[in-house]
């Protein structure tokens, strides 16, 4: 997984390319959300534009990023994601616990 960081306005959005499979990635994305977090960044779009292939250690990922700062009193959405992506989440019935909108802008003015 690769993952590029911009920020726009009021949020960060982070950009996921690759395939999320968890194990390392899990830290390394919960790490960079810690760090954004004590520097004061509360709102996070997470960009799935790029992710071509999701397993269940990738969804633990993203669920374990957005119980990271929904815990530290911040906002996590999911934006951008492919129908195969977006199917995953539908399928497994986490539709219902993620934010998620059809786009970036869309992500950003929810907040």
């Amino acid at each position: 997984m690769q993952l590029k960081e911009r920020q726009h306005d009021n949020a960060v959005i982070l950009e996921m390319a690759g395939e999320l499979h968890g194990g390392p990635d899990t830290h390394n994305f919960k790490d960079k959300l810690k760090q954004l977090l004590d520097l004061g960044k509360k709102n996070f779009v997470i960009d799935l534009r790029k992710v071509t292939y999701v397993n269940s250690s990738g969804i633990g990922m993203l669920v374990t990023g957005m119980t990271t700062v929904t815990q530290a009193g911040g906002k996590f959405k999911l934006a951008n994601a492919e129908k195969n992506i977006h199917n995953v989440f539908v399928i497994t019935n986490l539709i219902k616990v993620f934010d998620t909108y059809e786009s970036v802008p869309d992500a950003i003015r929810s907040f």
